[in-house]
């Protein structure tokens, strides 16, 4: 049986008062497969690259507004996906956090509220990892 077959996939709300334990439940589940899928590993150094991307947009929307940055946060959802086909844990994180819905919805909705939400998601994503043993 591969990784994938052993994770189950949680219902994320992205609620202010549900993301810190999604964050927490995606990453007990990558844990149960010790955060290898199909012979690649997730680090904490490709969880940082992706939080880095998301806290440097919404630092930017924070100054400039939101309008400012949405053509940046459709490259921050083309970078999950890029990170996405390089690694198969990767792939596996954001199919599990649903980041490219919440992305979407983000430019949609054009609301950065929602995009302060998805900047501390991966801070909790990056802390989970690091409190249940994940590995440079």
């Amino acid at each position: 049986m591969e990784n994938r077959e052993k994770l189950v996939k949680p219902v994320i709300k992205f609620k202010n008062s549900t993301y810190v334990d999604e964050a927490k439940i995606v990453i007990s589940e990558l844990k149960k497969v010790n955060f290898r899928v199909s012979g690649d590993t997730l680090t904490t150094s490709q969880l940082r690259n992706l939080l880095s991307f998301t806290s440097s947009i919404y630092d930017e929307a924070r100054n400039q507004g939101i309008e400012s940055v949405l053509d940046r946060i459709a490259y921050l959802r083309v970078q999950f996906i890029y990170q996405s086909g390089r690694n198969a844990a990767v792939r596996k994180l954001v199919d599990l956090t649903q980041i490219d819905t919440i992305i979407r919805v983000i430019q949609q909705n054009k609301d950065e509220k929602y995009l302060m939400r998805l900047c501390h998601y991966m801070e909790a994503l990056v802390a989970f990892f690091k409190y249940y043993g994940g590995k440079e």
